[in-house]
């Protein structure tokens, strides 16, 4: 369940009505960073999830859309917080907010959007595991390809090409005695 990530405030997605919006931060990273020193969150990384309630916007930082949703205008800040004074008021049902005609993206997250987000957001977590899972194999592989006396066993054209010895038997011989050697000669 999404909900806005003001300390402050205590608003969640199931409580989304008329008055009340939940906008998830712009993907312009110089407004969002505004976001981000305006919601004073320490160490905070937005997710997927990640809203702010249309309570802390000004009334002009709305627009309605041709079929009546409202959307955050482009470049909106928050602005409005418990720590510079912010009463919230219960929403009235009857009022009326000032808007304008919209622009031509969302910031506005409903219910329905925030669910798609959610499964959106668990599938990208599964593919970047899968991602994870085939590195693994792929080092493993290319681990296992890496040059090895097993490569030379089966051709003696290789044997001679990087030993200059004849063939395995002559190979195993010098290993063996070499080995034989270097544990007490």
């Amino acid at each position: 369940m999404c909900g806005c990530i003001v300390m402050s405030c205590s608003l969640f997605t199931v409580m989304y009505n008329s008055e009340i919006s939940f906008h998830r931060f712009p993907a312009d990273p110089e407004v969002r960073a505004q976001w981000l020193i305006k919601i004073r969150r320490e160490n905070f990384s937005p997710v997927a999830c990640t809203r702010v309630c249309s309570r802390h916007f000004q009334t002009g930082d709305f627009a309605v859309t041709a079929g009546g949703k409202r959307t955050l205008n482009r470049g909106a800040v928050p602005c409005l917080f418990a720590w510079n004074s912010l009463v919230y008021l219960p929403p009235d049902s009857d009022s009326e907010m000032d808007v304008q005609l919209a622009q031509d993206h969302d910031y506005c997250v409903t219910p329905t959007t925030s669910a798609v987000t959610d499964a959106l957001s668990d599938e990208n977590e599964a593919l970047w595991r899968r991602v994870q899972e085939l590195e693994h194999r792929l080092e493993t592989l290319q681990l296992q390809s890496r040059f090895g006396l097993h490569r030379l066993a089966g051709s003696d054209e290789d044997i001679r090409f990087y030993t200059r010895l004849y063939g395995i038997i002559q190979l195993h011989s010098v290993l063996y005695d070499q080995l034989k050697c270097n544990n007490g000669c």
